[in-house]
């Protein structure tokens, strides 16, 4: 294995800077759902597009850079989720190398399996932290499985494979959508951007 393999790329300045604009998107976004109270969070979004670019620790790193600015403008307890945030950049940078944010179906394949994996990541945070309550819409799924006669954590499970899929699916499809209107010359400035430049004329790139 080569050392260019084995030991990872120093970050740019600009993928510095970009960083906590992904993790913006993330909150923003989020915050907004989360006032109307949609059944869902799409505040993954930043994550998406910063793994697919940068690779899964990139990606990490928005997410985890994501949860602090969470932490300190909304739930002081939003770090809790750093697996989750982990997890689903581990898999936005792994399934990219198949298609994934780059044509339609395995992005709807990819984002419905990312979000089953953050809902079984999620749900015993959610338990054991919040005891059972996320403060979105995805309560309510969890309240309907606790009247069902399940235990809290069965509750939160079944609640979250019942939102988090489908969550993650308008995820991957908005990020798809941003990808595909994002400036040919952006990709070149990230290691995993020739995987989404395909699409981009020579005047885009110059």
């Amino acid at each position: 294995m080569s050392n260019s393999t084995r030991t990872p790329r120093k970050w740019t300045t600009f993928q510095l800077v970009f960083l906590p604009v992904c993790a913006a998107l993330n909150v923003g976004v989020g915050a907004v759902v989360g006032v109307v109270k949609l059944p869902i969070y799409v505040d993954s979004i930043g994550t998406f597009i910063a793994a697919a670019l940068g690779g899964w620790l990139y990606g990490s790193v928005a997410g985890l850079l994501a949860l602090v600015l969470a932490a300190v403008l909304i739930a002081p307890t939003a770090p809790a989720y750093a697996g989750t945030a982990i997890v689903i950049a581990i898999l936005v940078a792994v399934f990219t190398r198949y298609g994934f944010l780059r044509s339609i179906v395995p992005t709807i394949i990819g984002g419905l399996i990312i979000g089953v994996a953050a809902a079984l990541v999620s749900a015993p945070v959610t338990t054991y932290l919040y005891g059972g309550v996320s403060l979105v819409g995805s309560d309510a799924a969890t309240a309907f499985f606790k009247a069902m006669g399940n235990t809290i954590l069965e509750s939160v499970i079944f609640g979250g494979l019942a939102t988090d899929p489908v969550d993650k699916l308008l995820t991957a499809l908005i990020t798809l959508g941003i990808l595909k209107a994002l400036p040919g010359r952006l990709f070149q400035r990230f290691r995993n951007g020739h995987r989404f430049a395909e699409r981009v004329t020579p005047k885009d790139a110059s």
